[in-house]
């Protein structure tokens, strides 16, 4: 079998190629991108069958179908996809053979619609020959239309007798050949409305001789169902005969279905099944034209989905186009059958309010449909919660015309994505002003490169090992002359949605490989610079090009230079990724992936990814010395990028409590406020130059021997515990509260904590959950009522180094209890840290009852 694909989509064209490979191996199979190219192979190569995209750089198909040489010499099905809708039909009824609407599903079952096609040809074609031959051979016409499964045929005497009824007629419509000769064909599949005319119809072709041009007939079942049939007709006489009539039908319910389905999809999205952008505009317009009558309010909601385009890029298209479908049945689920949900493309979804009482009425649905996205997605194994922005405009309020309340709408919406998403805005005039400085911004900032208006700040990054810098960050600062310096945060995403920044990050890349080159002419002793990397930059373009381009120009040592990606960046497409991250290494530069851990990150990629250094996110060190969850998902960061032989660095360090918890878990190196605000070049190179390392980091895990801290929110009560301690040769500290013990924790070396229960932020219990992640190596002793003790202790494994102290303590039972707690520390928490646990046995209890 020979098969010609006509298809200028080179993705395409393969896709359907490969689906032959196995189903039809037989098959040889062509590939053309035009219709010059295909007529050229006709006479040359004729094919068997030709699927033909309906829309060619060249051409349409419809002009295949139309050319004098290539009508009838074989089938073509044509293939579209959506938005060439109405075109398709046209080309069906030019004389396709069929049509195919592109998708996964119908390229995965292309090898039997090609066979089923050729069935179908190849049947017609038999049919044509025997009907030539109908006057030489009736017995054989017969026996050919006998074993036709799919075109059924029939004769009958002009008042409808059938006298002849085929195998494909029985199956058609239920009947068997004995039960249908000899009974009326009217009775038997014509729809009782329709007998009149078709006994007319009938007659017509009697007296005349010449049977009816082809039509389309639904036609009766024996069951009561209808079928829809492509009926030809003939008239055969013979001398001193009556006229006999013959039809032959060909079963197009399924074809009606499609060209349906193709009428729906020039109204609707193809994913969602919601309206399309042309139908909600034209429902709106009927709306506005009947509110104006009616003096009703009419709403429009343009919904934007928040950080969709992450969750796309990391998860993949398809979980993308899942999680849509989901969000627009929750939506039509929200609103009234009056109302409309259109999908306008990508993750923005649009509502029509038609016939609102109060504007009140629209808030409430807003806050509604939030509340109903807010709820978790679940797909695929995995549980997604999304938040939506959303920007409402009202007529006649906000305008008369449709497509200025849309654009209204999104204005609004647009100031609730500014105030961090998962809010609804009404639009008001003065977000005009505010839309208006946004493109006076866009327009400043297209201008700001070639007028020099950015500059680079440098914030160090230091090793906590020596002390001393290791490197440093690349930032750019946009120097507005009206607006002063601009923060990235306010310039940065504008740049990402307008694709400046791809000319920018260029400028960035080239300037700080200049400035390292400068300090090196200078006698600065430099380690390295990093510089960001954007999605853009990344995807778009030669980045590996750029990079030798920029190097060779500006002489910098590639390792001397380290790009950082972030994570979502590198998890859209893996083997592209990969490819484009060994060329990068190849050339000696170093690379980072930033803010990692606020993705969706596959562990079996990232081992596949050549990086250097693995960067904590700064959301997680806000929290690391108080809250267990950002520190775990930190410290398990910094282990694994150690078992992967990679550096970790924390972004964000701010105080000295975060600083010394990252060093004691063996963080490489960090960056921050803490240390150093981003410079400019100059104070940069001063600090550098000076390298006196930073005295802040040598703070850290002062003191050794034992060390007691004692947290407790009564300062009598504190100063008792402390006096009673204070001679047995411990050094004690103290907190007043849950979080400063949690500070000194962080930042001392301690090996016993002693806390109070009853606190008023916290209780103890709940301190010491926290302690037991953050600091595992501690020994724990709690002072509660016997009450507390017991309702704690059926909760608690003794296997972990926890213990209480009744309320009813001495002094001589205080002492006790933490010599023990020590003694117990020393044998089975002592260094080396990586000493099990397994079953340690816990400092007895003491109570005054002993």
């Amino acid at each position: 079998m020979k098969i010609r694909i006509v298809e200028d989509e080179r993705a395409h064209a393969e896709a359907i190629s490969r689906s032959f490979g196995a189903a039809l191996p037989d098959a040889r199979v062509s590939i053309c991108a035009t219709l010059a190219e295909y007529r050229a192979g006709l006479a040359s190569d004729p094919p068997d069958i030709v699927l033909i995209d309906l829309n060619l750089p060249d051409g349409s198909a419809l002009e295949a179908l139309t050319c004098p040489a290539e009508e009838g010499a074989f089938p073509l099905l044509i293939m579209t996809a959506h938005g060439n809708e109405e075109m398709a039909v046209a080309a069906m009824k030019a004389g396709a053979l069929d049509y195919i609407v592109k998708s996964a599903q119908a390229f995965a079952c292309m090898p039997q619609t090609v066979e089923r096609a050729l069935r179908e040809w190849n049947l017609l074609r038999k049919h044509r020959q025997a009907e030539l031959s109908l006057c030489e051979s009736e017995s054989r016409f017969r026996r050919i239309l006998q074993e036709i499964p799919s075109i059924a045929f029939k004769g009958y005497g002009v008042d409808g007798t059938v006298r002849y009824w085929n195998l494909a007629s029985e199956l058609f419509y239920g009947y068997s050949a004995g039960e249908a000769i000899g009974r009326n064909l009217l009775d038997l599949v014509i729809p009782e409305g329709m007998r009149a005319e078709e006994k007319r119809r009938m007659l017509r072709m009697a007296e005349t001789g010449r049977a009816d041009p082809p039509s389309e007939q639904c036609l009766l079942r024996r069951d009561g169902s209808r079928i829809t049939v492509l009926s030809c007709h003939a008239v055969v006489r013979r001398p001193g005969e009556a006229p006999e009539l013959y039809g032959l039908d060909i079963d197009i319910s399924e074809r009606k279905i499609n060209e349906e389905q193709l009428e729906y999809l020039a109204t609707h999205d193809e994913l969602t099944g919601l309206a399309n952008r042309a139908l909600f505009h034209d429902r709106l317009e009927q709306s506005l034209h009947y509110a104006k009558r009616s003096g009703r309010i009419v709403a429009v909601l343009l919904l934007d989905l928040d950080r969709f385009k992450i969750i796309n890029d990391s998860l993949g298209h398809s979980f993308g186009d899942r999680l849509l479908s989901a969000v627009a049945q929750r939506l039509d689920r929200v609103v009234r059958d009056t109302d409309t949900v259109a999908r306008l493309g990508g993750d923005e979804f649009v509502l029509l309010l038609a016939e609102v009482t109060e504007p009140d009425d629209v808030g409430l649905l807003a806050s509604r449909i939030l509340h109903e996205l807010a709820v978790p997605h679940r797909i695929e194994g995995r549980e997604i919660v999304m938040s939506a922005s959303l920007g409402i405009s009202l007529y006649p309020k906000d305008s008369g015309d449709g497509s200025t309340l849309i654009r209204n709408a999104d204005i609004a919406m647009y100031r609730a994505k500014q105030e961090g998403g998962g809010v609804f805005s009404f639009y008001a005039p003065e977000m005009n002003q505010r839309a208006m400085e946004t493109m006076e911004i866009e327009s400043a900032l297209r201008l700001a490169l070639e007028r020099g208006e950015f500059t680079l700040y440098y914030q160090p990054k230091v090793d906590l090992a020596s002390g001393r810098i290791s490197g440093c960050e690349a930032l750019i600062r946009w120097l507005h002359p009206r607006r002063g310096v601009v923060a990235p945060a306010d310039f940065i995403p504008l740049a990402e949605e307008t694709g400046l920044i791809v000319p920018i990050g260029t400028w960035v890349l080239k300037e700080a490989c200049r400035q390292v080159r400068a300090w090196q002419a200078e006698g600065v002793p430099i380690a390295n610079v990093a510089v960001n990397l954007s999605a853009r930059q990344f995807r778009t373009g030669d980045l590996p090009g750029l990079v030798r381009e920029v190097l060779g120009e500006t002489g910098l040592d590639p390792h001397l230079l380290e790009l950082e990606m972030t994570e979502s960046m590198v998890m859209a497409d893996h083997a592209q990724v990969v490819a484009v991250m060994e060329e990068l290494t190849a050339i000696g530069v170093r690379l980072s992936l930033d803010d990692f851990g606020t993705g969706y990150s596959s562990f079996a990629h990232l081992s596949h990814f050549p990086i250097n250094h693995l960067k904590i996110d700064r959301s997680f060190i806000k929290q690391i010395v108080t809250d267990p969850n950002s520190a775990t998902i930190a410290t398990s960061i910094i282990a694994m990028a150690h078992r992967m032989r990679l550096k970790a660095i924390a972004e964000g360090v701010e105080t000295e409590a975060q600083l010394a918890y990252l060093r004691k878990q063996g963080c490489d190196e960090i960056q921050g406020y803490l240390l150093s605000r981003p410079l400019p070049a100059s104070e940069y190179a001063a600090l550098v130059r000076r390298d006196a390392g930073f005295s802040c980091l040598s703070a850290a895990e002062q003191g050794g021997g034992r060390t007691l801290l004692i947290v407790h929110d009564e300062p009598h009560t504190l100063d008792s515990l402390q006096r009673a301690l204070g001679g047995d040769g411990y050094r004690i500290l103290t907190a007043s509260d849950a979080f400063e013990g949690l500070e000194l924790l962080a930042r001392e070396n301690v090996q016993v904590v002693l806390s109070d229960q009853r606190m008023a932020r916290i209780s103890g219990s709940e301190f010491f959950d926290r302690v037991r992640v953050l600091h595992p190596d501690t020994v724990r002793v709690v002072i509660a009522g016997q009450a507390e003790r017991e309702a704690d202790s059926d909760s608690r494994n003794c296997d972990q180094p926890y213990s209480f102290l009744l309320e009813s303590w001495s002094d001589e039972l205080l002492r006790g209890q933490i010599q023990d707690s020590f003694r117990w520390y020393e044998t089975n928490l002592r260094s080396p840290r990586e000493a099990t646990l397994e079953s340690p046995r816990c400092p007895a209890a003491r109570d005054g009852a002993e």
